[in-house]
């Protein structure tokens, strides 16, 4: 393997994918831009080779397990190797619980979660040996402000849970990779301008096929979005910045702070109760090891 650090984005052709893998190039990453749209992945690899980037766009659907089981083998045959994985596609369907079909369930929940669990599974040994060879290896997940708490734009109840689910297979991987050599981080976006609001256009036929937003709505939210929400760019420039810490929990919006605040505090005041009851009843426990 030459001496040049290795990127994969997945959900890289637009959005925060793409920023991430724009600002990976400049800093001199060869970065592979893996997407479900063939197309705008090709078209994003090549603006960073038109601005002296090393890059190839791939296809990929992250439900499929063979789809990035190709990728790794692709990027070794291409670079020999991979430092950086940054586990970013994902979809987003509104809706309560109770109006969200099974079927777009399973469809978030295979890519929110599954595609992590695929991709993590497929790049772990060229991770694994980079590390072996002392470059930096690191997985990053993008989750979510859902990660934290309850957003105050909703409802998208599956779409949280799945982003609760991308924080604790983190930690959990954190704790797997601890003696490897291979660092793990979750990016916590807040509301940022991208295509998430359009996330039918790459339904497969399985969950229920295609489907575009209207102009009208999607105006709407193009323009709401930037009057309110953080851009791309900024987000990427902040997760690159917490790599760089080596940060576990990588924020990207201050405004994140009221959800997670309010969590913790469900939890601080729910632990004072268990407490206060496991005194009244007598019982005490030994601390874990």
């Amino acid at each position: 393997m030459s001496g040049q650090l290795v990127a994969i984005v997945t959900g890289g052709a637009s959005g925060i994918g793409r920023a991430l893998a724009l600002l990976a190039a400049a800093r001199g990453m060869a970065v592979a831009v893996a997407d479900i749209d063939a197309a705008r992945a090709e078209a994003t690899a090549a603006e960073l080779v038109a601005g002296g980037g090393t890059a190839r766009g791939f296809a990929c659907d992250v439900i499929s397990p063979a789809s990035l089981e190709a990728l790794a083998t692709a990027v070794r045959a291409e670079w020999g190797g991979a430092n950086f994985l940054f586990n970013n596609a994902g979809v987003c369907a509104g809706g309560t619980l109770e109006t969200t079909s099974a079927a777009d369930a399973q469809w978030i929940l295979s890519v929110n979660i599954m595609g992590v669990f695929h991709a993590t599974q497929a790049f772990l040994p060229l991770l694994r040996e980079a590390a072996q060879r002392g470059e930096p290896a690191r997985i990053i997940n993008t989750g979510s402000e859902n990660s934290l708490g309850l957003a105050a734009l909703g409802p998208t109840t599956v779409y949280t849970g799945s982003k609760h689910a991308v924080l604790g297979i983190s930690d959990g991987l954190r704790r797997d990779l601890k003696d490897s050599g291979i660092a793990v981080s979750v990016l916590c976006p807040g509301f940022v301008q991208t295509e998430i609001y359009d996330s039918y256009r790459t339904r497969p036929e399985a969950f229920g096929g295609q489907k575009r937003v209207s102009e009208k709505r999607a105006e709407m939210m193009r323009g709401m979005m930037v009057k309110i929400a953080q851009t791309p760019d900024i987000t990427a420039q902040i997760c690159l910045d917490g790599i760089d810490g080596d940060e576990f929990i990588i924020i990207a919006d201050p405004r994140i702070r009221g959800f997670a605040e309010k969590r913790h505090g469900e939890v601080a005041a729910a632990l004072d109760r268990t407490d206060a009851r496991m005194v009244a009843l007598g019982e005490s426990y030994p601390a874990y090891e």
